[in-house]
């Protein structure tokens, strides 16, 4: 495979040429972006019904948070890795600088993840008063499309390092940014009528 060869020419080098990162971040920006929405697109158009009991505002809501709530679990599944990573190598002193190579990356993904949760759970939350009852079930569909996101993000990183973390971060921005954009987009045009 292609992108596997720009790896294997990027090893010895903490990021590899630029140009070799280029490519692999390039090779799977499309796949990635296009796949994200298409597997959106079918599971809110085809396989997904709308939900029932969504005419009150509260309950709406009450979907949204629930959805923030299971958007969350990558982060809180990072925590309790570095929670035991931290008891177990004994690194409890984060500023010592004594933590180990995955320790890092694990508190890096952390710090991601919790940057983008909080964005999310913002459109989301939004969004719950801005659909009509019959569109809620895109923030289920979402829900799983972010959680999917972050863990390919952390695998990712873990699999191929820095680079690794594209598809991930691709699939994130992918979702989160028409999120917040619609979200934008319906609140200006409630706001202007």
């Amino acid at each position: 495979m292609d992108g596997d060869d720009d790896l294997a020419a990027m090893r010895g080098h903490p990021v590899g040429p630029r140009r070799a990162r280029v490519r692999f971040i390039v090779r799977s920006l499309v796949p990635t972006v296009l796949g994200t929405h298409a597997a959106v697109a079918a599971l809110y158009l085809w396989v997904v019904p709308p939900l029932g009991g969504m005419d009150e505002l509260a309950s709406r809501v009450a979907l949204a948070l629930r959805c923030g709530a299971v958007a969350a679990l990558p982060y809180f599944a990072v925590c309790l890795v570095i929670l035991t990573r931290r008891l177990f190598e004994g690194s409890h002193d984060p500023l010592a600088g004594a933590d180990s190579t995955i320790l890092r990356i694990e508190a890096r993904v952390m710090q991601n993840t919790l940057e983008q949760l909080v964005a999310f759970a913002l459109a989301i939350l939004a969004l719950a008063t801005l659909l009509a009852p019959a569109q809620m079930h895109l923030l289920p569909i979402a829900t799983g499309a972010f959680v999917v996101a972050r863990l390919v993000y952390w695998w990712g990183y873990h699999r191929s390092g820095t680079l690794g973390r594209s598809p991930g971060v691709q699939m994130t921005f992918a979702l989160t940014v028409p999120l917040v954009l619609g979200a934008g987009v319906l609140a200006l045009a409630r706001a202007l009528s």
